[in-house]
């Protein structure tokens, strides 16, 4: 059973994948944590850099899309990394935030050789970590977007289906995609808290997308970032009548938000 739902695929797979489509790209491992990392180089060695950050549980295999998108390849190179826990990456054993962005700056410091500019691209969860990523503010970061991210503390939402995950008497049942996804989430209140009053440190531009349905993100998130993030550097977009799932559901509206939130800082 677990094993339908790992939400991850192996090297090979994803190798096999992309060759079917005619696309290259590169799977890499930064050992140190570890962590994996897929990636598109474009042509042109000083094209900006969009760092994708999934959500939970899943993997760098939730935005094989967007690394496939032909009009985000012609204008950047495209990173996308399986988060601590996730995929590849010490799949199954939960790290906290600030160990997420210590191995995403890591990585990032080693990627980015031409000093390109960097624009991270962070889903729920992700988009929380992108967040963060912008209030520690590591010189090599340009702008974010989040999408959907659970920011305000206030705001967590628990659902009954996650507690399988979490207690012991029925963790065993699921994949680690989903405990480490339950671990998250069950941390994910306190773990905000240590950083609610550093929202005000951002000094990059910051785009925060919402769908005014979104039934696991409470849309009133966008709300914290209005009242939280310094307007100089926030800009926000709520899509009417969609739900959490919006990068997938509405992939080329979210390329076309990205294109148009790039082109503009």
């Amino acid at each position: 059973m677990s094993g339908c739902f790992s939400f991850r695929e192996s090297d090979k797979s994803l190798y096999r994948l992309m060759e079917k489509k005619a696309i290259t790209f590169e799977i890499n491992y930064l050992e140190e944590y570890p962590l994996r990392w897929l990636w598109y180089e474009n042509t042109d060695k000083e094209a900006p850099i969009l760092l994708f950050i999934h959500g939970a549980p899943g993997s760098s295999s939730a935005f094989l899309s967007y690394i496939q998108d032909d009009t985000l390849r012609e204008q950047f190179s495209i990173l996308i990394i399986d988060r601590l826990g996730y995929g590849y990456s010490d799949y199954g054993n939960y790290q906290a935030i600030p160990r997420q962005f210590e191995a995403i700056d890591n990585l990032m410091n080693k990627a980015r050789t031409n000093n390109q500019q960097v624009f991270t691209v962070g889903h729920s969860y992700g988009g929380t970590i992108a967040g963060y990523i912008a209030i520690r503010d590591p010189k090599w970061l340009t702008g974010s977007v989040m999408i959907a991210p659970a920011i305000d503390p206030e705001q967590e939402k628990y659902f009954w289906f996650g507690k399988l995950a979490w207690y012991k008497s029925t963790r065993w049942m699921v994949s680690k995609s989903l405990r480490v996804a339950a671990d998250e989430k069950y941390s994910h209140e306190e773990e905000l808290r240590t950083f609610v009053n550093q929202w005000d440190k951002i000094n990059s531009p910051i785009l925060h997308i919402h769908g005014d349905k979104d039934g696991l993100v409470p849309y009133g998130n966008i709300n914290f970032s209005i009242q939280n993030i310094p307007k100089k550097w926030l800009e926000v977009k709520t899509i009417p009548g969609e739900g959490h799932l919006i990068p997938f559901t509405e992939k080329e509206l979210m390329v076309s938000e990205i294109l148009k939130f790039i082109d503009s800082n």
